[in-house]
């Protein structure tokens, strides 16, 4: 009988969709902390915030997946997640998640491809994980946009 292979995953809400992460890459799931606005920022980027004495750009997770997200839960987290591009020069980034992630250890076996085929270059592709569509992000995309712009922070 062969081996099974297990990865450790985080179920991330936002709004009605789920993103799923390998847990790996998410270095904390923190409360929510409203952002200090950045000069000149694009709208996918609401700002930064200070954690673990570092300025973290907050991403609008939304704008860059062209999702709507439409929630009012009072559990909002900041997804906070290793850098994995240039980790020298943005070692963090992190979204906003609508509600508290899950953690999952799924059996790479049991993801089953969806066939929806996302139309942005944010997604790598989705999967099918008991009965419910998640989406895996394009980090490397995400993360060459962030590098692409350069940071100044409004005093």
């Amino acid at each position: 009988m062969p081996n099974k292979s297990f990865v450790r995953c985080l179920l991330i809400p936002l709004g009605d969709k789920q993103l799923l992460l390998p847990s790996a890459i998410v270095a904390e799931v923190s409360s929510y902390q409203a952002p200090t606005p950045i000069d000149k920022q694009p709208n996918w980027l609401l700002g930064v915030f200070e954690w673990r004495n570092q300025q973290v750009p907050l991403i609008a997770i939304e704008e860059i997946l062209a999702i709507n997200i439409n929630s009012d839960n009072k559990k909002q987290r900041n997804i906070i997640l290793y850098g994995l591009e240039a980790s020298n020069l943005m070692p963090f980034y992190a979204f906003i998640a609508t509600d508290i992630p899950r953690p999952l250890l799924i059996e790479e076996d049991s993801l089953i491809d969806s066939n929806i085929k996302p139309n942005n270059k944010n997604y790598i592709f989705d999967v099918t994980y008991d009965n419910q569509t998640l989406w895996l992000l394009n980090l490397t995309n995400i993360e060459n946009m962030l590098r692409s712009f350069p940071i100044k922070i409004i005093t």
